[in-house]
């Protein structure tokens, strides 16, 4: 089990004003800086987005400039990233939180976030669920995504959320779809007997898998499935 060491210095969000202090730091990690993202850096991340689902993935797996816009607007303090010194995004998470009804039944991406708008949002949900992470190729395995999965446990801790769930992709499936059905590739990377890029780094983060996700979204390299993970916040 990680430790979660909280990362923000501040008792009071609503004290952060990021329009007037737009470099206002939450935290270093090495010469990168995380913080929330604001509307201003959205074509910088979908410059990310580019960067990170480039083919076999088609356009639907970017952002939409106008989905974009109103997470700001529904949910804040759950839209967090990274910066270089030069201001470049090289990495970026989003986050809703919603009722376990919904959150923790089979459902689609599209149902879990209004198609990408964050629309389901509910301040009084108790699950805050991961929508998307990204990190520039060119910064992948240097802990980028295990300190916003940190940073984010933070946010569903201050948020009063009782579980950290989201739709895990299982990147590695089309490699071995003719000879494993996808429970069963979940199966063996669970067992740790396959490693999967993306779902195998989230079970050593300490979540569990709770059961598939068919028909999740539209992805090429997982067919369609993602399972659902889950763990307690602390």
């Amino acid at each position: 089990m990680i430790g979660y060491d909280p990362f923000i210095p501040y008792t009071d969000w609503s004290a952060l004003d990021f329009a007037a202090a737009p470099w206002r730091m939450l935290e270093r990690f090495g010469n990168l800086i995380l913080r929330r993202r604001r509307t201003e850096d959205i074509p910088k991340v979908l410059e990310l987005m580019r960067r990170v689902y480039q083919p076999p993935h088609g356009p639907e797996a970017i952002w939409r400039q106008d989905a974009m816009a109103q997470h700001e607007r529904r949910f804040r303090e759950g839209q967090l990233m990274m910066l270089d010194p030069t201001g470049c995004v090289v990495a970026d998470s989003t986050a809703v939180v919603l009722p376990r009804e919904l959150a923790l039944r089979p459902h689609t991406w599209s149902e879990a976030t209004d198609r990408g708008t964050l629309a389901t949002h509910d301040p009084e949900g108790d699950v805050f669920y991961g929508v998307d992470i990204a990190v520039d190729p060119a910064f992948q395995g240097q802990g980028l995504a295990r300190r916003l999965y940190e940073a984010r446990m933070t946010v569903a801790r201050r948020m009063g959320c009782r579980w950290f769930a989201a739709g895990a992709r299982i990147p590695g499936y089309h490699l071995l779809a003719d000879l494993l059905s996808p429970s069963a590739y979940v199966a063996e990377v669970v067992k740790g007997t396959l490693f999967d890029p993306t779902l195998t780094k989230q079970l050593r983060l300490g979540f569990t898998v709770l059961f598939m996700l068919p028909n999740y979204l539209k992805d090429v390299e997982c067919c369609d499935h993602a399972v659902l993970i889950a763990k307690p916040v602390f």
